[in-house]
């Protein structure tokens, strides 16, 4: 029996996935949005979330199963350091850019680019990838060996969060998710 048979059942559900290295600078703010996420209080029934430090192509087993993922990463994008965009994956795997402004992005690729483009496409030549694959990129100041954020960055989290939490109501709008404690209230800021 393969690994990819082996699958929990994550159908229905939503994955909000950091990936970065909380030792490398800006390339931890995949992690540091998780914990903004996590500490505004409960999210909805059917999101999990997960800090997926910085794997290669076994991401592609990370996404597997699930209806939906949102991915964060640190990302060169040429912007100023701080700036997000979010960009969507299409059915092959492949980045489609779509900035917080409305101009298209360049050729944006992630810090972790070579592992998780490939994992990307080796997970829609599986066909293993979620129906909609969303990842906000934040570019870096500084990814060296050192640990905490730049304030540029840092200062970009909770605008993240905010985003990351609309598109998570609008999957629960949709009727992806169920709000999970408090008879159904949204307990999220």
């Amino acid at each position: 029996m393969s690994a990819l048979s082996e699958a929990p059942d994550r159908s229905g559900r939503l994955l909000v996935l950091a990936l970065g290295c909380t030792l490398r600078g800006d390339d931890g703010v995949g992690p540091a949005v998780l914990q903004e996420l996590a500490a505004q209080g409960p999210l909805l029934d059917g999101v999990d979330l997960v800090d997926g430090g910085t794997p290669g192509l076994e991401t592609a087993l990370l996404l597997e199963g699930y209806q939906r993922a949102i991915i964060i990463d640190a990302a060169e994008m040429g912007r100023r350091p701080g700036e997000w965009a979010r960009l969507e994956v299409d059915p092959e795997g492949s980045l489609q850019g779509r900035g917080v402004e409305d101009g298209a992005l360049p050729q944006a690729t992630t810090l972790h680019q070579a592992g998780l483009a490939e994992a990307l496409v080796l997970g829609a030549t599986l066909r293993v990838l979620p129906e909609a694959v969303t990842i906000y990129g934040v570019q870096p100041l500084e990814c060296g060996w050192s640990a905490g954020l730049s304030g540029p960055v840092k200062a970009a989290i909770g605008e993240v969060c905010r985003a990351i939490g609309d598109e998570i109501g609008s999957a629960e709008a949709a009727g992806q998710a169920k709000l999970r404690g408090n008879h159904g209230q949204d307990s999220r800021h």
